[in-house]
């Protein structure tokens, strides 16, 4: 499998996600670490959170405890860390939306 980079892997989430008419938000905070890094937002109001890393690396502690919090609360939080995975995302948000896309 090829080595994507989080940057790499990041930039194309937020260009397909915008293409099909949503919203990739980049997510910081001050005063709570451990956030994914994006929360995706699309037509028909789906929300779901989206942690990237670079190819072979994995969530910290920190973060994995956040990412259990969110689903505990009902989200659906994601961790790609590959173009395999990510373009298999992005088709079942295709299929969730079913199937629309502009061009952002």
């Amino acid at each position: 499998m090829k080595t994507e980079s989080e940057k790499k892997l990041e930039a194309a989430l937020v260009r397909d996600v915008a293409k099909m008419g949503g919203l990739a938000v980049k997510l910081t905070s001050q005063f709570h670490r451990g956030l994914p890094d994006r929360l995706v937002l699309l037509p028909g109001g789906w929300a779901d959170f989206v942690e990237l890393k670079s190819t072979g690396k994995k969530p910290t502690d920190l973060q994995l405890a956040t990412h259990g919090r969110l689903r505990a609360m009902g989200f659906g939080v994601k961790v790609i860390d590959n173009a395999v995975d990510l373009a298999g995302l992005l088709a079942s948000y295709r299929d969730l939306i079913g199937g629309a896309e502009e061009e952002a």
